[in-house]
Formats: C-alpha cells, sequence, structure tokens
C-alpha cells in the first residue's frame, strides 16, 4: 500500500491533452514504463506550446497530462523560483532606499537559533548580494543562498504577496535545513544593506502572524522515513507544514519570468526588466559560463530535460534551458522554458514525478539515475523533437535572450 494520502476539496484535475499524449506516444519502452505506472510514479507533466503573431507577440497554449492539483509531492528547490521573483519584486520597492542587486547585504541575529551571513567566499568583494544569492540558486541550487532569501523576504511578506499574484495555494514556509525545527522558520532575521560604508537600509526581524499548512490539509509521502539521528518511524512522513507549491503554479510563476505582458497587471510581479534580465541569465548559464566563483560542473548538473541521463545536446542546435529543479525524499522535477536560437524553437515543459522503490524517506536509496533522469531528460527530447518539425507562422526573435549570454564589449 502506497504512502500517499490526500484530503483534497473538489476535481481539481485537468483532462490529459491530445497533442501531449501523442508526443509521449513515441517514447521508448522504459520512457512507456513510467507512463503507463501513473499510480507508482505520481508524474504530472505540463507543457506550453509558443506560436508568435506578426507582431512578434506570444500565444501561450497550455496542454497537460496526469495532472491533479490534489496530488501532493514534496516540491524541494522548486520554490527557489517564487522565492526569487519576490526577493526582486521586494528589492524593487527599496530602490528609493539606494539598494540594489549588487549591495552589500548582511544577515544578522534576533533569536537564539538564527545565524549571521557577513561575508560570501562565492562573491568577488566576499559581501554577500541579493545578485550573488540568485546566482547560486539558479546556478547549483544552493540552499544557504535560498535560506537568507527567506530570511531577508520575511513568512508573512511571502504569503501575502503569493495570495495577491494568484498564488493563493503555495506554501514557502521553511528555510532548508533549519537550526531548531520547524517553529525556527516563524521568525526571520534583522538584515541590513550598504553602499560602500554607508548603511542605507535597516530591515527589522519579523515573526510570522499566523502559521499556515498544506491547503489540501493532510498530507504524506512514504511507508517510512528516517529523521536526522538515523531513527527509522514505520508509517509516511507529514508535509502538513512544509512547503508545497503545485506544478502547474509553478509554470505559471516561470510563465511570468518570460512572458509578463501575457498576465493582467495584479497578476505580475512588480520587477523591472533589467533586474528580470539578471535572474533569466542565471536560469539559462551552464555552470562553467560563470567566472567567480568557478563551478567545474557538466552541463546536465542542473539540466534535467533533454540532456540530465548525460546524453548530448542535439546537433546543430544553440540551447538554452531556463529552469530550475527539485530532488527530495525521491521527488525529481525540472521546470523550465526551453529555447534553440539556431532553429527558432521555445517551448515550456514542467513535470514531476516520485522515484522511490522502497517507499522509505531519507535512506538515500532513490531511482533518481535509472527511472528519473531518464524519464525526464526523453520527455524532454521528445517535446523537443515535436517542436522541431512543427510549422509556425511567424519566426520566433529571441535576440533579447540571446543577448545575455554574449561578451560585454
Amino acid at each position: 500500500m502506497s504512502g500517499f494520502s490526500v484530503y483534497g476539496q473538489g476535481n481539481l484535475t485537468r483532462p490529459n491533452s491530445p497533442l501531449l499524449t501523442q508526443i509521449l506516444s513515441n517514447g521508448t519502452p522504459q520512457f512507456f514504463n513510467v507512463i503507463s505506472a501513473p499510480e507508482k510514479y505520481h508524474y504530472q507533466i505540463v507543457y506550453t506550446k509558443i506560436n508568435r503573431n506578426n507582431k512578434g507577440r506570444p500565444v501561450l497554449e497550455n496542454h497537460y497530462f496526469n495532472y491533479s492539483r490534489n496530488q501532493f509531492l514534496y516540491p524541494a528547490s522548486l520554490v527557489k523560483l517564487p522565492t526569487c521573483m519576490l526577493a526582486l519584486q521586494k528589492m524593487q520597492s527599496l530602490k528609493k532606499q539606494r539598494v540594489s542587486l549588487t549591495s552589500g547585504m548582511v544577515t544578522d541575529t534576533a533569536d537564539y537559533c538564527q545565524t549571521t551571513m557577513q561575508w560570501d567566499s562565492t562573491q568577488m568583494n566576499l559581501r554577500p548580494s541579493m545578485e550573488g544569492y540568485i546566482k547560486r540558486m539558479m546556478l547549483v541550487s544552493d540552499n544557504e543562498a535560498y535560506n537568507r532569501t527567506y530570511e531577508f523576504l520575511g513568512y508573512n511578506y511571502i504569503q501575502e504577496n503569493l495570495q495577491k499574484k494568484g498564488l493563493g495555494d503555495v506554501r514557502i514556509v521553511q528555510r532548508f535545513v533549519p537550526p531548531c525545527g520547524d517553529y525556527s522558520n516563524l521568525k526571520t532575521n534583522p538584515v541590513y544593506f550598504f553602499q560602500g560604508k554607508d548603511t542605507v537600509y535597516k530591515q527589522k526581524a519579523a515573526s510570522a502572524e499566523e502559521r499556515l499548512h498544506n491547503p489540501l490539509g493532510e498530507v504524506f509521502m512514504g511507508k517510512g522515513y528516517y529523521d536526522a539521528s538515523g531513527f527509522l518511524f514505520p508509517f509516511p512522513r507529514s508535509y502538513y507544514y512544509n512547503n508545497y507549491i503545485p506544478l502547474e503554479d509553478l509554470h505559471s510563476v516561470l510563465s511570468r519570468v518570460f512572458f509578463t505582458n501575457e498576465f493582467p497587471g495584479s497578476r505580475r510581479f512588480e520587477i523591472e526588466d533589467s533586474n528580470l534580465n539578471v535572474l533569466r541569465k542565471y536560469m539559462g548559464m551552464w555552470p562553467r559560463e560563470c567566472t567567480f566563483p568557478q563551478y567545474p560542473l557538466p552541463d546536465n548538473y542542473k539540466k534535467y530535460f533533454m540532456i540530465g541521463d548525460g546524453r548530448p545536446k542535439p546537433a546543430n542546435a544553440d540551447l538554452r534551458i531556463f529552469n530550475v529543479v527539485g530532488r527530495a525524499y525521491g521527488v525529481i522535477a525540472d521546470c523550465a522554458y526551453i529555447v534553440d536560437f539556431s532553429n527558432d524553437v521555445e517551448f515550456m515543459l514542467s513535470a514531476i514525478l516520485y522515484c522511490n522503490e522502497d517507499e522509505i524517506l531519507n535512506d538515500d536509496v532513490y531511482e533518481y539515475y535509472t527511472v528519473g533522469l531518464p524519464f525526464l531528460s526523453e520527455l524532454g527530447n521528445l517535446v523537443y523533437d515535436y517542436e522541431m518539425q512543427r510549422k509556425r507562422k511567424h519566426r520566433v526573435h529571441l535576440t533579447g535572450l540571446e543577448n545575455l549570454f554574449k561578451p560585454k564589449n
């Protein structure tokens, strides 16, 4: 018996797209083994087909497969994308205080379990900054950078602004590996910003007004789990007070990163395009392109679609994968805007699945490399192959994105 249990409200499923069904039917037998077992792998897929009109404006057409908002899977690092968007928005609001993405950012303490952050060896000037944290989150999925960004935002700000953007089911309510248990997530640190030697903004410590739980109610994963001390609990783990983001909502955030104008004003994040380009750039960079710090990592380190299983990039392609990934407790996921500048191809794809044969959490025995990465890699290539062969009425012009990766004169 599976350890998955969800008490949702109403029927929140999406019908399977005939187009996506057709695309998936071209998969290999290994791919079909996963697609034919939704009860085992709990996978969900969201794909956006993008067409352009004669003025270059995109028309977004969403397709779903095995999608239900009632199905809980722990999002892991997927929450870093909306966290970055909220951070950029909050930084925007501090512009009049002379705060910028490169301002020195010191995290202080106001509670017995909080820790300071005054220096950052990954930055050339050794000072932490919001740009540095975004770089670390998007390039190598750095958890400390996420924790410091979470502390800057604060529990209340995160939830209030997600609600305003129509993302009220999303929960970003915890640090990763907090020092003092779940309740420490309700209190966030004081933060100071500097320009040179001048302190330009001080943010006080904050406490949550109320503790939020999963909007689906009580949710579980696994048949058993190990705690930090190595003790095995022989029953499912509850995720009632953990982070959560429905895949459709994450996909919507991705859409707002690259297609801001296609959303009503109230649903947009208030971010200048120049600052949004900082996020876009780090989402699409290969780790080897970062000069400081240097990340001697393969191109597929955090790119699961198309190349996640180690296969080479498509020949004669100028590929960029702007994405965020998640991997924890046997859950593996990718959410990406994929562009081939050479062949005028663009599409968005998000997918998540559960690869935990023994259903024991925290035993580090997961099928990421035998099931998860091969599935996501093939899924990305199946959609890419379809996009390569379909005809478009109007060409894709993505010079702005392409220029993000060209050396500056």
